[in-house]
């Protein structure tokens, strides 16, 4: 037989769906307005924490992915791993690839036009290996280079990797009072790693980067044992439903928008300098940022309709069917 792998349609919950597009804003807010300052860090104080949506994001996947995989990963086969590492794989990778792809084009125009970028270290060739493989967080490069936010995927794959054993673990969790704990534990066994060794969250590669992915996202596992052992999961009914409908939309193409925004940012800031940014008054600032944003939407909307969700359609049985018999 072969083996069986989830049911996205029948595990999917659109109100986690529609939390990814928080974290997604969080990061593009901050990014936008370190590139394109509109002053809105000082009215809205944590557009200057945005980096804490990835944190969120890791724990949200977490409990995401134990939600669609520990049914068929508790007691895992040979095939059902290949398949749940064949699907997270189609859905990281499309979209990496692409954007790495773009940049590489757009840094060899540059650089046959004499232009220089401000940050020359993070465009270095003989990095490329570690990007095309999903290792460059994992310790083998100084910094992430290239697409900087990719560094989260690489450490994500590294979750992915060992949720298997950990899916097997936490089938051993009986009670929800411990899954609790658990989650409780995780979390703080990675603030206080990080408060001995002195890392900070914008150490991006390397062990505090494996060590934040991997505590965040047992926390999240563990909680949605948790849940799983109360038998409830509370969804949103009604007009919470209708309300949330936009956020749920952007939630789809979070992942697009957090790949795109980077490189988006890079370039854009540089033509809003040559239209003479710096000289405009505070209803331009925000009309460029406003614009930006609006920008990367549409490219991240795009990004998501041509590539990643056809990539995922057409990829995702492939495995199945190598899965042996």
């Amino acid at each position: 037989m072969r083996a069986k792998h989830p049911s996205s349609a029948a595990q999917y919950v659109p109100a986690l769906t529609g939390i990814r597009a928080l974290a997604a804003l969080l990061v593009l807010g901050m990014h936008t307005e370190q590139n394109v300052p509109a002053g809105l860090d000082s009215l809205l104080p944590f557009f200057a924490r945005g980096y804490l949506g990835v944190d969120f994001f890791f724990v949200l996947s977490g409990f995401i992915i134990t939600h669609v995989y520990f049914a068929s990963l508790a007691s895992p086969s040979r095939s059902a791993v290949q398949i749940f590492l064949w699907h997270r794989l189609i859905r990281l990778y499309p979209v990496h690839i692409t954007i790495l792809a773009g940049l590489v084009a757009i840094v060899s125009l540059a650089h046959a036009a004499g232009f220089t970028f401000n940050n020359p270290q993070e465009w270095q060739w003989n990095e490329l290996l570690w990007q095309l493989t999903l290792l460059h967080a994992w310790g083998v490069t100084a910094s992430p280079g290239w697409n900087a936010p990719s560094w989260s995927i690489s450490a994500e794959w590294f979750a992915y990797l060992l949720f298997p054993l950990l899916a097997a673990a936490l089938m051993w969790v009986r009670e929800r009072a411990i899954a609790l704990l658990i989650a409780v534990a995780a979390l703080a066994a990675t603030a206080l790693l990080f408060a001995v060794a002195g890392w900070t969250l914008n150490t991006w590669v390397g062990a505090p980067a494996l060590a934040r992915v991997f505590g965040e996202f047992v926390c999240g596992a563990a909680l949605c044992r948790a849940v799983a052992l109360s038998n409830k999961l509370a969804l949103p009914r009604g007009d919470i439903l209708a309300t949330s409908a936009f956020v749920a939309c952007l939630g789809e193409i979070s992942y697009s928008v957090y790949m795109v925004h980077f490189p988006v940012l890079i370039i854009i800031r540089r033509l809003w300098e040559w239209l003479g940014f710096a000289h405009w008054q505070a209803v331009g600032h925000m009309s460029a940022f406003m614009a930006t944003v609006v920008l990367i939407l549409a490219l991240a909307a795009t990004l998501f309709y041509v590539v990643e969700r056809p990539a995922r359609s057409r990829l995702r049985d492939q495995m199945g069917k190598l899965a042996p018999a």
